[in-house]
């Protein structure tokens, strides 16, 4: 096949899988009733080119969704790129039934993209080229540019965890171990940090017990002890009114103060281990239309987790406090919008949502949004990995 023929549909996946997969030379987007405005247009010119650098796309816009101007256009394209082949995966039910007809009559290459056993499926002529094709593995900026946008950077770079992976295990095993106390600890470390730490020697002394406005940050002395033993932080002193430590280095260090961190990285670690997804990544910054302007003239998002497999993916949003009705909304439309009908949007919480939010939890189980909350975390890594994989809701509210 050196030409693709699509039948445009106002979903990204079912465009351009094929042309991820086959890489034609030439991509022909028959438009039936709309043409999709220019940004979109230029996102998908975007993302077909750094598929294939000398591929070339058209929009041809068949003006209604009458038969014979189908035929006319499927007709006129045959004739130009006698190799070419017809995408079915989606479309308006008329187009595809007219499509078919056509290629049928006419001897046209044609196939299906079949979601539900997750591979092509020939219609006519292509099945050598199916049998030949490698289902391609999305990595997540393929993922993102698919859908018009651009990964610019992370918030939290997980480049330096490979030197500290044995060490920043044991710090999630004591996370999991302490949900309800870490974040106040957290707090304490972070904003201690701003007034009692010396970037040049890695030493923090101060106060066991600080106050931030009319709130108090207290020294948890007996997870400090467990951090220490774990080798995050070294020369543990404390007494009644003050501690000292160094931290292992900055890797730990952020680690350590920045609030909801470790949650990330626990959902970024049971991904990774558990061997199924293909690209995996945390704290994921893109741009929503793939072009910088600057200032602030470009609309970006923050994923804490991403991870594809295969065509499809999985977003996940991080709560260290419990979740309201806008974190649902907000990691479910970013995961349609930028994964497509194949993504599962998660919402990674250390609250008892469940037992606290049974309105929310309920929500979130009808919206489709895979729910991990605190009993999941306190199970570790293992079983946080089987709900991203196969996410299980409960049906009724847990009692105590």
């Amino acid at each position: 096949m050196d030409t693709l023929i699509e039948l445009y549909v106002n979903e990204q996946f079912d465009n351009l899988s094929a042309v991820l997969t086959f890489r034609p030379r030439r991509t022909v987007f028959l438009c039936a009733g709309f043409m999709p405005e220019r940004a979109t247009r230029d996102g998908m010119i975007r993302f077909i080119k750094s598929v294939r650098q000398d591929a070339s796309v058209r929009f041809i816009d068949i003006g209604n969704r009458s038969l014979p101007s189908l035929f006319k256009k499927i007709s006129e394209t045959a004739r130009e790129e006698p190799d070419c082949a017809v995408d079915m995966t989606g479309g308006p039910t008329g187009a595809l039934i007219a499509a078919h007809r056509y290629c049928q009559n006419n001897r046209v290459k044609s196939f299906f993209y079949d979601g539900r056993r997750k591979r092509f499926v020939n219609i006519l002529g292509m099945a050598g080229e199916i049998s030949r094709a490698k289902l391609p593995a999305f990595t997540i900026p393929q993922l993102i540019s698919m859908c018009g946008g651009r990964v610019t950077g992370s918030g939290h770079s997980v480049k330096p965890l490979e030197k500290n992976l044995e060490c920043a295990k044991r710090v999630l095993d004591i996370y999991c171990a302490e949900l309800v106390p870490w974040n106040a600890l957290s707090e304490y470390l972070q904003y201690g940090c701003k007034h009692y730490y010396d970037s040049k020697t890695q030493l923090f002394i101060g106060p066991s017990t600080l106050l931030n406005n009319s709130q108090l940050l207290y020294a948890n002395k007996r997870i400090m002890g467990q951090l220490a033993e774990a080798g995050a932080i070294l020369e543990l002193a404390t007494d009644g009114e003050s501690v000292s430590f160094r931290f292992k280095n900055g890797f730990i260090k952020e680690l350590l103060t920045t609030v909801g961190m470790c949650l990330e990285l626990l959902i970024y670690l049971s991904a990774v281990e558990c061997g199924e997804y293909d690209d995996v990544d945390m704290s994921v910054i893109f741009d929503w239309d793939g072009v910088i302007h600057g200032g602030f003239n470009d609309t970006v998002n923050e994923i804490d987790d991403v991870m594809t497999r295969g065509l499809s993916s999985t977003f996940v949003s991080c709560k260290s406090s419990r979740p309201d009705t806008r974190d649902l909304y907000e990691i479910s439309y970013l995961a349609s919008r930028f994964g497509g009908r194949n993504a599962q949007a998660v919402l990674a919480t250390a609250s008892d949502l469940s037992g606290e939010s049974w309105a929310n939890y309920m929500r979130a189980r009808d919206m489709g949004v895979a729910v991990i909350e605190r009993g999941d975390i306190e199970k570790g890594r293992e079983h946080i990995a089987r709900l991203l994989l196969e996410p299980v809701w409960l049906a009724e509210r847990p009692t105590k």
